[in-house]
């Protein structure tokens, strides 16, 4: 019997990306009981309003991917049919910004890689993200 080696990926990403990464997206769940106590409310307010900030363009930027791979489809199975419904549902790309989209992102197809570049776009994430160290804080928290 032949054995065979798995390989498994690796995160290139340090402690303190990883950390930063995952305060935006969880927000105070990153942090202990014990530490969310000792924050200012200040803290704790800045930190709740980048994790809704976060969800709320990665919720429509959802929408988007969905939206085009729908069209997509939608244009594989009709062709080029110019069907006056399927032309107006092509031309919608209406995104709801009260629509909360449940797809994972393994099931639309964005990496990490992706969600980290599009934060950093949105200014979410630090432009300098990739060069950033870790530090002693971040290493308590995988990801």
């Amino acid at each position: 019997m032949k054995h065979v080696k798995q390989v498994y990926e690796q995160d290139p990403y340090n402690s303190r990306q990883n950390f930063l990464y995952k305060r935006a997206l969880i927000g105070v769940g990153v942090y202990s009981k014990e530490e969310i106590n000792e924050m200012s409310n200040d803290k704790l307010k800045r930190i709740n309003k980048i994790h809704r900030k976060t969800q709320t363009i990665l919720n429509l930027w959802k929408q988007e991917i969905l939206t085009s791979k729908t069209n997509t489809m939608i244009k594989n199975v009709f062709g080029n049919a110019k069907y006056g419904l399927l032309i107006e549902i092509l031309d919608n790309t209406f995104i709801d910004k009260d629509f909360i989209c449940t797809l994972s992102f393994k099931d639309l197809g964005i990496t990490k890689a992706q969600i980290i570049n599009r934060l950093i776009v949105e200014k979410i994430l630090p432009k300098n993200f990739h060069e950033l160290k870790p530090t002693e804080h971040a290493s308590r928290i995988s990801c």
